[in-house]
């Protein structure tokens, strides 16, 4: 074990194990053997055995936390890890694989003060600012989706949804929802000034200035009152975390939603001033991506992967990425060079179902495809994809199920129409015709959704 040949000392703890039964050391020695050689389903079982004997052994909770999670049983692995990190709150390894626990299990405001408290420990580790950054965003997300759900129209939503469109330089569309915003409520503060950035960056200054004087001339906020508006507008960001969490009003949502923008910002910002890591290459090959720029996101992907090779997800980011600059030869390289080193998750096997499907090879597709599904009944997406594949085979029975399972995620109704000729190929007249209307009026909403999106709106003066 101290020299580092792991699998070596398997052997010798197994016999250990059977000359002392009932003994907690060479169980957890034997678990730990087996976790570091990468046998990671072998060893939670005597992990799990050696913990039952010795309930306050921290390396037992953390080795068996670290396994499960390894195997992809985040939930199983939460409780081991609350269990190191309570026994060892300097462990900053432990506390590292409990936030990524329940990161993983979209359990993101109990991550936060994990992360947060390693970003203090150390605030040189690049990954601990990256995933602190993207755990803000998905609170931000969840905020803004409290609020979408409640009050889809409402002021708060329409200037949350405007400065989005904004800072992904949808001008148009978010000049738009802010002039809807201020209809609905003139004196809401936020709403002028936001108008105004529009109009400085479309190249209208006077505009601006127009906007400003309206938002200067507003009443300023009762800070007594309205507690979360003043502490953002004083930059107290983790206080309107702590407190919004509490409130379950659209207000406390809102700026919720904007404390937690910021604080990603404030993360990413972290990132960047490090020097160059995984991390950091990661966050720029998402940002490009975002952006529609797939050749440069691809290379900040390889620059990812050069620097963590050992990771798996970094390439499958980047095979969809390549699958997104349609370079489907190159994404079906780098998922098989993923399957040829082991990882076969059902993400794994959905993506290279996926681009073979897109190069015209249903056959090839299928067998990856159900394998997908069966890992994870739940991956909507791999189930539109199996029912396209069935469906070019003359399969149209069997595609039936996974096309219904799969409309959620439709993205322009072309799996609405693939179940519409389904159901006619089978012989169900009356089903085909309700799917081809939900196509239909899926791909006009489809329209009215561009135009929203700011297609044909003109930014007019004050």
């Amino acid at each position: 074990m101290a020299a580092g040949r792991y699998a070596e000392a398997v052997p010798v703890y197994r016999d250990l194990v059977k000359a002392v039964p009932g003994n907690a050391g060479p169980l957890l020695n034997l678990g730990m053997a087996l976790h570091l050689s990468g046998q990671d389903g072998e060893a939670v079982a005597p992990l799990e055995a050696a913990l039952k004997l010795d309930p306050d052994s921290a390396p037992a909770a953390l080795f068996l936390g670290t396994a499960r999670l390894s195997l992809g049983r985040a939930a199983a692995a939460v409780a081991p890890l609350q269990k190191a990190v309570r026994l060892q709150p300097e462990n900053s390894e432990a506390r590292a694989m409990l936030a990524n626990a329940l990161v993983a299990l979209d359990r993101h405001a109990e991550a936060e003060p994990h992360l947060r408290r390693l970003s203090r420990a150390n605030p040189g580790d690049p990954a601990v600012w990256f995933a602190l950054g993207k755990t803000y965003e998905a609170l931000a997300g969840q905020a803004f989706g409290r609020l979408l759900e409640r009050e889809p129209e409402s002021p708060l939503t329409l200037a949350l949804v405007a400065e989005a469109r904004l800072d992904q330089d949808q001008a148009t569309a978010a000049f738009q929802l802010y002039r809807r915003a201020l209809e609905r409520a003139p004196a809401q503060r936020g709403l002028h000034a936001g108008v105004a950035e529009v109009y400085r960056r479309t190249g209208h200054p006077d505009w601006a200035a127009v906007e400003e004087e309206k938002e200067k001339r507003l009443p300023k906020a009762d800070c007594a009152r309205d507690t979360l508006e003043c502490a953002f507008g004083a930059g107290k960001h983790r206080e309107v975390l702590a407190a919004a969490t509490k409130l379950e009003t659209p207000a406390a949502s809102y700026w919720m939603a904007r404390s937690c923008n910021a604080l990603a910002v404030e993360a990413f910002a972290r990132l960047t001033a490090l020097p160059p890591s995984a991390p950091s290459h990661e966050w720029t090959a998402a940002m490009q991506r975002n952006e529609g720029r797939y050749a440069e996101s691809a290379g900040e992907w390889r620059k990812a992967i050069a620097l963590a090779p050992g990771e798996p997800r970094l390439k499958l980011e980047l095979a969809v990425t390549l699958r997104l600059n349609q370079d489907l030869v190159g994404a079906q390289q780098v998922l098989e060079g993923v399957r040829r080193d082991g990882f076969d998750s059902p993400e794994a096997s959905y993506l290279l179902g996926d681009v073979l499907l897109a190069r015209q090879q249903p056959e090839p597709a299928i067998p990856l495809l159900e394998t997908a599904v069966r890992l994870e009944p739940k991956l909507a997406e791999a189930h539109g994809a199996l029912g396209r594949a069935y469906a070019l085979v003359g399969r149209p029975a069997d595609a039936i199920p996974h096309l219904e399972q799969a409309l959620a995620t439709d993205p322009d109704g072309s799996l609405r129409y693939q179940l519409a000729r389904s159901y006619q190929a089978t012989g169900r007249a009356d089903d085909a015709r309700r799917a081809l209307a939900d196509y239909e009026a899926f791909r006009k909403a489809v329209g009215v959704g561009s135009e929203a999106q700011g297609q044909g709106v003109e930014i007019t003066p004050p």
